[in-house]
């Protein structure tokens, strides 16, 4: 199984379009890998996670075909991770020669009804046109994703029934959890008797180098590097882990103390993390 991030910042982006601080400008600056699009993954070139606004010119800057796109997990419905108004370009007379007549997304009873609110009241001509399925995934359910074991667990996030996912296909695990705070405890009794082995894990460090929990208490709807260890440590407590599980870190804000590309690649090194980029790929 293979994963590849086509952006990796939080809702602003990096540099934040109308935003001056320092990760900004050196954004602007040095270009390249400091440049985040909004947080969104590929798995195995099948299955997407999120559709944010970014999603059509990552697929173009990263050589995908969007017509080639089939099913796509929606974590929640923020914007920066639920923009599905490009599906219009999808109903019949726009668009041809499609791998797949529907473009299914799956995620919480949310996804379906914030769906209508995007496409303003048009978008039940797609469902009748069997252009897009919307497939609701009830928190601790799994759910067969062309082939993928989906399962979706509650993420603690500031919108209606947030999720984060673990996926597995073929003997590998993923567990990817971001856009999210510290897990509740509901979610960590569920992970400790789920018996799963996480080949990899995708952390939200939202706020690098800071603990949002210290901040804000355990409501916080995000995580940094401090919090992250602290989740690392829990999995591999509740006996998750295995030798060789790759530890990524993402969806990085502006905002966070020391979250330019190489101060957060670096802080991430220091404790056993990799720092993701805009298209970084792992193979598992």
């Amino acid at each position: 199984m293979k994963i590849q991030y086509w952006g990796t910042a939080a809702a602003e982006g990096v540099p934040s379009v109308f935003c001056n601080c320092p990760t900004c400008k050196e954004a602007r600056e040095k270009g390249d890998r400091f440049i985040r699009a909004r947080a969104q993954a590929l798995i195995n070139d099948d299955l997407l996670v999120d559709f944010g606004p970014d999603t059509y010119q990552s697929a173009l800057k990263w050589g995908y075909n969007l017509a080639d796109l089939g099913y796509v997990l929606i974590t929640h419905t923020h914007a920066d991770h639920f923009t599905p108004t490009e599906l219009h370009n999808r109903q019949i007379g726009f668009s041809y020669g499609m791998k797949y007549e529907t473009l299914n997304f799956y995620g919480s009873t949310d996804m379906v009804e914030r769906y209508y609110d995007y496409m303003a009241g048009n978008g039940a001509y797609l469902l009748e046109q069997k252009r897009v399925g919307l497939n609701v995934i009830e928190p601790y359910e799994t759910c067969d994703v062309n082939g993928y074991a989906v399962t979706a667990l509650p993420a603690t996030h500031g919108t209606r029934h947030p999720v984060v996912y673990i996926i597995e296909k073929d003997g590998k695990t993923i567990f990817y959890c971001n856009d999210s705070g510290y897990p509740k405890p509901p979610v960590l009794e569920w992970l400790s008797k789920c018996g799963k082995k996480f080949d990899l894990v995708s952390y939200d460090c939202t706020h690098g180098d800071m603990d949002p929990v210290e901040q804000w208490g355990e409501n916080a709807s995000h995580m940094g590097l401090k919090r992250n260890i602290i989740l690392r440590e829990k999995l591999r407590e509740f006996g998750l882990y295995k030798p060789g599980t790759v530890d990524i870190v993402t969806h990085f804000s502006h905002n966070g103390p020391e979250v330019g590309y190489d101060d957060i690649t670096r802080l991430a090194k220091e404790h056993g993390f990799i720092a993701a980029y805009d298209g970084m790929t792992v193979e598992i």
